[in-house]
Protein backbone atom coordinates (compact mmCIF):
# COMPACT_ATOMS: atom_id res chain seq x y z
CA UNK A 1 0.00 0.00 0.00
CA UNK A 2 2.82 2.54 0.76
CA UNK A 3 4.44 1.27 -2.16
CA UNK A 4 1.47 2.13 -4.59
CA UNK A 5 1.17 5.58 -2.86
CA UNK A 6 4.29 6.75 -3.35
CA UNK A 7 4.07 5.96 -7.14
CA UNK A 8 0.91 7.77 -7.36
CA UNK A 9 2.36 10.88 -5.59
CA UNK A 10 5.22 10.56 -8.15
CA UNK A 11 3.41 10.44 -11.26
CA UNK A 12 1.07 13.38 -9.76
CA UNK A 13 4.22 15.69 -9.42
CA UNK A 14 6.10 14.58 -12.94
CA UNK A 15 2.46 15.99 -14.53
CA UNK A 16 2.53 19.43 -12.35
CA UNK A 17 6.17 19.42 -13.27
CA UNK A 18 5.76 18.55 -16.95
CA UNK A 19 3.30 21.32 -17.10
CA UNK A 20 4.86 24.36 -15.06
CA UNK A 21 7.67 23.67 -17.82
CA UNK A 22 5.19 24.18 -20.58
CA UNK A 23 3.55 27.14 -18.76
CA UNK A 24 7.00 28.65 -18.79
CA UNK A 25 8.11 27.76 -22.63
CA UNK A 26 4.29 29.60 -23.47
CA UNK A 27 3.34 25.60 -25.09
CA UNK A 28 0.37 25.54 -23.30
CA UNK A 29 -2.37 28.21 -24.26
CA UNK A 30 -5.81 27.87 -22.82
CA UNK A 31 -8.50 27.98 -25.49
CA UNK A 32 -11.75 29.60 -24.90
CA UNK A 33 -14.76 27.59 -24.70
CA UNK A 34 -16.73 30.77 -25.68
CA UNK A 35 -16.76 33.61 -28.44
CA UNK A 36 -18.72 36.47 -29.09
CA UNK A 37 -20.71 35.92 -32.32
CA UNK A 38 -20.21 39.43 -34.51
CA UNK A 39 -22.42 37.64 -37.28
CA UNK A 40 -25.88 35.76 -36.45
CA UNK A 41 -26.11 32.14 -37.70
CA UNK A 42 -28.45 29.44 -38.12
CA UNK A 43 -28.53 25.40 -37.46
CA UNK A 44 -28.97 22.96 -40.21
CA UNK A 45 -29.11 19.33 -39.11
CA UNK A 46 -27.58 16.85 -40.88
CA UNK A 47 -27.00 13.28 -40.38
CA UNK A 48 -24.16 11.82 -38.69
CA UNK A 49 -21.64 9.50 -40.79
CA UNK A 50 -20.96 7.87 -37.33
CA UNK A 51 -24.44 7.44 -35.58
CA UNK A 52 -27.90 7.16 -36.01
CA UNK A 53 -28.03 10.73 -35.03
CA UNK A 54 -28.88 13.89 -36.37
CA UNK A 55 -26.11 16.80 -36.04
CA UNK A 56 -26.28 20.35 -36.06
CA UNK A 57 -23.99 21.99 -38.75
CA UNK A 58 -23.58 26.15 -37.73
CA UNK A 59 -23.96 28.61 -40.69
CA UNK A 60 -23.70 32.42 -40.54
CA UNK A 61 -26.61 34.45 -41.77
CA UNK A 62 -30.06 34.94 -41.07
CA UNK A 63 -31.75 31.30 -41.84
CA UNK A 64 -34.50 32.40 -43.81
CA UNK A 65 -36.93 29.39 -44.95
CA UNK A 66 -35.62 29.58 -48.35
CA UNK A 67 -31.82 29.73 -47.08
CA UNK A 68 -32.25 26.92 -45.08
CA UNK A 69 -34.22 24.32 -47.65
CA UNK A 70 -30.90 25.13 -49.94
CA UNK A 71 -28.89 24.11 -47.44
CA UNK A 72 -30.80 21.10 -46.83
CA UNK A 73 -30.43 19.76 -50.25
CA UNK A 74 -26.34 20.92 -50.68
CA UNK A 75 -23.87 18.79 -48.95
CA UNK A 76 -23.09 19.28 -45.19
CA UNK A 77 -19.32 21.37 -45.28
CA UNK A 78 -18.46 19.35 -42.64
CA UNK A 79 -16.94 15.70 -43.75
CA UNK A 80 -18.46 13.57 -40.31
CA UNK A 81 -21.58 14.60 -41.23
CA UNK A 82 -23.99 13.16 -44.75
CA UNK A 83 -26.72 14.25 -46.49
CA UNK A 84 -29.79 13.08 -45.32
CA UNK A 85 -32.07 14.24 -48.50
CA UNK A 86 -31.55 11.52 -51.18
CA UNK A 87 -29.90 12.52 -54.37
CA UNK A 88 -32.26 14.71 -56.92
CA UNK A 89 -34.69 16.01 -54.35
CA UNK A 90 -36.17 19.48 -55.08
CA UNK A 91 -37.87 21.80 -53.15
CA UNK A 92 -40.96 22.61 -55.50
CA UNK A 93 -42.70 25.34 -53.41
CA UNK A 94 -43.43 26.17 -49.55
CA UNK A 95 -46.23 28.30 -47.43
CA UNK A 96 -46.44 29.23 -43.71
CA UNK A 97 -49.82 29.30 -42.57
CA UNK A 98 -49.72 30.48 -38.57
CA UNK A 99 -47.03 28.76 -37.20
CA UNK A 100 -47.07 25.85 -39.33
CA UNK A 101 -44.23 25.59 -42.71
CA UNK A 102 -45.81 23.30 -45.45
CA UNK A 103 -43.03 22.47 -47.54
CA UNK A 104 -43.67 20.83 -50.80
CA UNK A 105 -40.84 18.27 -52.43
CA UNK A 106 -40.28 16.24 -55.61
CA UNK A 107 -41.20 12.57 -55.92
CA UNK A 108 -37.26 11.91 -55.00
CA UNK A 109 -38.22 12.14 -50.93
CA UNK A 110 -39.99 9.08 -51.69
CA UNK A 111 -38.94 7.21 -54.75
CA UNK A 112 -35.18 7.86 -54.23
CA UNK A 113 -35.49 6.97 -50.40
CA UNK A 114 -32.88 4.39 -49.42
CA UNK A 115 -35.23 3.40 -47.11
CA UNK A 116 -35.50 1.95 -43.19
CA UNK A 117 -36.82 3.11 -40.22
CA UNK A 118 -33.75 4.82 -38.90
CA UNK A 119 -33.03 6.38 -42.70
CA UNK A 120 -36.86 7.61 -42.37
CA UNK A 121 -36.65 9.25 -39.05
CA UNK A 122 -33.46 11.29 -40.07
CA UNK A 123 -34.85 12.47 -43.18
CA UNK A 124 -37.89 13.65 -41.87
CA UNK A 125 -36.48 14.98 -38.69
CA UNK A 126 -33.63 17.29 -40.49
CA UNK A 127 -35.76 18.58 -42.56
CA UNK A 128 -38.49 19.53 -39.66
CA UNK A 129 -35.51 20.28 -37.02
CA UNK A 130 -34.32 22.54 -39.23
CA UNK A 131 -37.12 24.48 -40.34
CA UNK A 132 -38.57 25.26 -36.92
CA UNK A 133 -35.31 27.43 -36.38
CA UNK A 134 -36.97 29.70 -39.17
CA UNK A 135 -38.35 32.51 -37.30
CA UNK A 136 -42.37 31.48 -36.38
CA UNK A 137 -41.81 28.72 -37.33
CA UNK A 138 -43.48 25.97 -34.50
CA UNK A 139 -44.36 22.78 -37.56
CA UNK A 140 -43.63 21.78 -40.52
CA UNK A 141 -45.58 19.74 -43.05
CA UNK A 142 -43.80 17.78 -45.63
CA UNK A 143 -45.89 17.55 -48.96
CA UNK A 144 -44.50 15.47 -51.86
CA UNK A 145 -45.52 16.57 -55.19
CA UNK A 146 -48.48 18.81 -53.88
CA UNK A 147 -49.84 15.42 -52.27
CA UNK A 148 -50.09 15.10 -48.15
CA UNK A 149 -48.69 11.38 -47.50
CA UNK A 150 -49.09 9.18 -44.21
CA UNK A 151 -45.49 8.16 -44.58
CA UNK A 152 -42.57 8.34 -46.88
CA UNK A 153 -41.60 4.74 -46.89
CA UNK A 154 -43.70 3.30 -44.58
CA UNK A 155 -42.27 3.85 -40.95
CA UNK A 156 -43.09 7.48 -39.78
CA UNK A 157 -46.80 8.65 -39.85
CA UNK A 158 -46.15 12.15 -41.20
CA UNK A 159 -49.44 13.14 -41.99
CA UNK A 160 -50.07 15.63 -40.02
CA UNK A 161 -47.06 19.01 -39.16
CA UNK A 162 -44.84 17.62 -36.98
CA UNK A 163 -42.64 19.70 -34.37
CA UNK A 164 -39.21 19.35 -33.53
CA UNK A 165 -37.52 16.30 -32.10
CA UNK A 166 -34.83 16.78 -29.57
CA UNK A 167 -34.54 13.00 -28.58
CA UNK A 168 -32.98 12.06 -32.70
CA UNK A 169 -30.28 15.43 -31.47
CA UNK A 170 -29.31 12.68 -28.71
CA UNK A 171 -30.29 15.42 -26.38
CA UNK A 172 -32.08 13.07 -23.95
CA UNK A 173 -28.96 10.56 -24.03
CA UNK A 174 -26.80 13.05 -21.88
Amino acid sequence: MRRERRIAVSVLIIILIVLWVRILLGEYHSQPIMSRMETPYYVVYYASRFDTLLVPEFHEGEGSVSQLLVDLIEEPRLPELISPLPPGVEVLGFEQQGDVLYVNFSHHLVTEHPGGSSGEMITVYSIVNTLVGAPGVERVQILVEGHLLETLVGHLYIGEPLQKDHFIMGSLLI
